[in-house]
């Protein structure tokens, strides 16, 4: 067994609160609040429109339509729909935490407030960041086996809020950002399990003690 690799490859670059806080105080004047709940689905274009969601509370699942994987998780503070600018055509949905709180304004009002207000570097702050999210995806997407997905995934899983790892079992979380079987990842997850490798409790991930390279 190979020793555990350098989970920084695991982490993103620091998500700028500070930049996304001045960001939705300045948009969410022109802000309309939303009603949603637990599974809730936001689509960034209603009607011919391309909207900005604000997210103040909770977290969101971002989806991919034309399948449903899930790409990644954004906890409260944070904005979507700045990388949707027309004609880019819109292949991802918002799916809402019970607790989530948000609010939307149609994308070219909140694209003039920046201008207006000239927030153009807070702006990149939040774009940089989510090139960096984007990035992790992709590595994701490139693993070689099964187990490198599901052993990445657990990583991913472990870096996640403690509000979003309680609210989900590491197998649905697995199975929602891959195209590996339920069976297949249960199956893995129960030998890391009786390995001492994770400790589950109730179908979540508590902790991660060691995880081999090779399975």
């Amino acid at each position: 067994m190979s020793d555990l690799p350098n989970i920084d490859i695991f982490m993103h670059g620091n998500k700028p609160e500070q930049s996304i806080q001045q960001l939705l105080s300045a948009l969410n004047s022109q802000a309309t609040p939303l009603l949603t709940r637990r599974g809730t689905l936001l689509q960034y274009v209603t009607d011919e429109t391309t909207y900005c969601y604000l997210l103040h509370k909770g977290h969101v699942v971002i989806n991919r339509t034309k399948d449903g994987l899930s790409l990644n998780t954004e906890t409260a503070p944070f904005t979507f729909g700045f990388s949707m600018l027309p004609p880019s055509p819109c292949q991802l949905t918002l799916c809402t935490s019970e607790d989530a709180v948000l609010s939307r304004l149609p994308l070219d009002q909140a694209v003039e407030i920046i201008q207006q207000q000239a927030l153009w570097e807070l702006l990149y702050h939040v774009m940089a960041y989510i090139s960096s999210r984007i990035f992790t995806h992709c590595t994701r997407l490139s693993q070689p086996g099964a187990y490198d997905t599901i052993r990445y995934l657990l990583f991913e899983l472990s870096l996640e809020s403690e509000e979003f790892r309680e609210s989900v079992s590491a197998v649905k979380y697995i199975q929602s950002r891959c195209f590996l079987s339920r069976s297949g990842i249960m199956a893995v997850l129960s030998t890391l399990r009786r390995g001492n490798y994770i400790e589950i409790i109730n179908g979540k991930l508590i902790s991660i003690n060691y995880l081999p390279t090779k399975f």
